[in-house]
């Protein structure tokens, strides 16, 4: 038999549990809990960083006064890091953890002070500067020896000895990492400048990626040592990707990605074929207007449109020290190169933008087509640029730079803005969403007028009406073609037939349709073009108006910027606006003289085509693009006469 035990032996039992169970208690208190896939996005980030930051301080002080031997780390540097390390890099100091250009200036990002010059190479040039600064930068960032060789070569093979000025301007330009807004980007300078901006970003890239490699190797050298030379290892954002590559089609995006891979150091290239698939035609297609060329299209008109012109687009590059892959996935990738279309759908039906939360380099290229586009697009993407993350996207903050955690990175941010044109919206983007601290520079140029290319003897009458507030000119406008215009038009025995009128904005398009709708007479007919009409109702209306069964065709400039089509048939031409494109002046006033290749040459006079345009102060950057500068400045400051006549 088993004897019963004591009451001292009972106790000493119940305290065996005791001590069991709360060993077992703490055992699964000590147990990390498992991750949480959501992140509040209200969480404070720099307070988490700096925490992190102070337990390292404190656990580096503990093993230095342990009083053991401790062995000092230094790196071996090689040239391209000791390069980059320089403090008279402006990689390093502009984009250094405590960059000076955020310290030293006043934080106040409505006060800029803007100059104007004659600039040799681009013709005039706007410097504008935050307030506090003291002028320009001086540093330039030092160029990987291999990609300047590179780029050597890509411009003796496409330009010969006769390398455009202006590339390199703008090469030298961008490595002190200040905004540019080039809007003077001729068709034969723009490979140049597309290459002297590529070989910028990939030199970003890599001397990013250096010194992150770098830091990983001291940090994980400083562990297994007890103390280790200091060394600054804040050299990330919240997100990898660093470039953002902004394109209106898939053409010039293949374009862009086959110019970086050129000019990088790679020796392989994954996805290859999948990038000539997605971005390039099919096979068996045939693109009829690489093949017609300019025996029928403007020059410019091919080499936008020829191609893949899907404007739907997205893809990320990973770039490492001796391959590039294409299509990697967004936070994995160091370059995005994107549609404003396409990555607002991605950031719409993901709802995450956070992989656009650490750019340092935007590059927009074609500005002047994403405007015949639709320009809300691209200002969503600048609007969700440098955002604090709501996710950590498996960050390291201890490496995080603190003006990434302050919400400053847009104020570092390089922003590259390349356009044929100098437009309202574009000037609008620079002035607001431009906001480097470093500062930032707008190219301007003396204009000679598309009007010299029109045949001499048109009748061009400018009539300038006046309006004081901005927002009320579309409905000036309006009311002058109403009232003025329009009456004028119909009492002519002439243009009250075989008239055309040009529409640049779509809504004042549909305005002014819907007002010819309910005012003109029986006797008057019109008919109406947009970039929405179909194939059949574009053919249709030219050919009821080319045969003289309509008397008036409305049509958009966007229609003529997408199709580029001559319309015969007409005699007088009004502007109900001045065309943001110069070119397209010049255009519709040589259509009358065009006939059919199987037609004999017009027989029509000069003298018997009239043009007919209405402008305000507002329209200046159009008029001068037209008129001329000179005739422009003229035009629009004269007090004695608001009609202006061209023979």
């Amino acid at each position: 038999m088993v004897a019963p035990m004591t009451s001292d032996q009972r106790q000493r039992q119940v305290e065996s549990h005791k001590i069991k169970l709360l060993t077992v208690l703490n055992a699964q208190a000590a147990r990390p809990a498992r991750l949480k896939r959501h992140v509040d996005p209200e969480r404070d980030w720099y307070a988490i960083a700096k925490r992190v930051k102070l337990q390292q301080a404190a656990r580096h002080e503990e093993s230095g006064s342990s009083g053991k031997a401790t062995a000092v780390l230094e790196l071996p540097l090689d040239k391209e890091d000791k390069v980059a390390e320089s403090e008279q890099d402006a990689f390093s100091s502009h984009f250094a953890p405590e960059s000076a250009l955020l310290s030293a200036l006043e934080h106040n990002d409505e006060a800029w002070r803007s100059s104007s010059a004659d600039h040799a190479v681009v013709g005039r040039l706007t410097t504008c500067l935050p307030s506090g600064s003291k002028g320009l930068p001086s540093d330039k960032s030092t160029i990987n020896p291999t990609l300047l060789d590179k780029l050597k070569t890509y411009g003796q093979a496409r330009y010969g000895s006769q390398t455009p000025a202006t590339a390199k301007w703008l090469s030298e330009t961008l490595a002190s990492y200040l905004d540019v807004s080039y809007t003077t980007v001729d068709l034969d300078e723009r490979d140049a400048l597309r290459a002297a901006a590529a070989m910028h970003a990939m030199n970003h890239i890599y001397k990013t990626r250096s010194k992150v490699l770098k830091n990983n190797e001291y940090l994980a050298k400083k562990e297994e040592t007890l103390k280790g030379k200091e060394r600054e290892t804040r050299d990330q954002g919240f997100t990898r990707p660093k470039v953002l590559v902004l394109l209106p089609l898939r053409n010039a995006a293949l374009a862009w990605v086959k110019l970086l891979t050129q000019l990088s150091l790679a020796a392989q290239v994954d996805n290859a074929a999948r990038l000539d698939k997605d971005f390039g035609l099919p096979e068996d297609a045939i693109d009829r207007l690489a093949e017609e060329g300019t025996a029928r299209y403007p020059a410019d008109h091919v080499e936008t449109f020829k191609g893949n012109i899907d404007d739907e687009f997205r893809m990320g590059i990973k770039v490492t020290r001796k391959a590039i892959r294409y299509f990697s996935e967004f936070y994995s990738s160091d370059i995005i190169v994107a549609s404003p279309l396409g990555l607002r759908t991605a950031i719409e039906k993901e709802d995450d933008a956070d992989f656009l939360s650490s750019i340092e380099i935007v590059l927009a290229d074609q500005l002047d087509v994403m405007s015949m586009q639709n320009w809300e697009h691209v200002q969503f993407v600048f609007k969700h640029l440098n955002q604090i993350p709501k996710e950590s996207h498996g960050c390291d903050f201890a490496r995080v730079k603190p003006w990434y955690l302050d919400g400053k990175a847009a104020q570092l941010r390089q922003t590259v803005l390349l356009s044929s044109l100098d437009l309202p919206e574009h000037r609008s983007l620079f002035g607001t969403a431009l906001t480097n601290r470093a500062g930032k520079l707008r190219t301007e140029r003396a204009h000679e007028g598309t009007i010299k290319l029109v045949t001499s003897g048109i009748k061009q009458v400018f009539d300038r009406f006046e309006v004081s507030d901005m927002l009320k000119e579309d409905d000036e406008r309006f009311q002058v073609f109403t009232q003025r215009t329009l009456p004028m038009l119909t009492r002519s025995a002439v243009a009250s037939s075989n008239t055309l009128i040009f529409v640049p904005s779509y809504f004042d398009f549909i305005r002014v349709k819907q007002h010819l709708r309910k005012s003109l007479k029986e006797e008057l007919s019109f008919a109406a073009i947009s970039e929405y009409s179909t194939n059949s109702e574009v053919a249709r209306a030219r050919t009821l108006f080319f045969q003289g069964k309509v008397n008036f065709l409305l049509l958009t400039e966007r229609f003529h910027f997408f199709k580029r089509y001559r319309i015969r048939g007409a005699k007088t031409i009004c502007f109900y606006a001045l065309p943001d494109h110069p070119q397209f002046y010049s255009e519709y006033l040589s259509y009358p003289f065009h006939q059919r290749e199987d037609q004999q040459n017009s027989s029509l006079d000069p003298s018997e085509v009239t043009a007919f345009v209405s402008f305000s102060r507002f329209d200046y950057l159009r008029l001068e693009r037209i008129v001329g500068t000179e005739d422009a400045r003229r035009m629009v400051m004269a007090d004695d006469t608001e009609r202006f006549t061209f023979m």
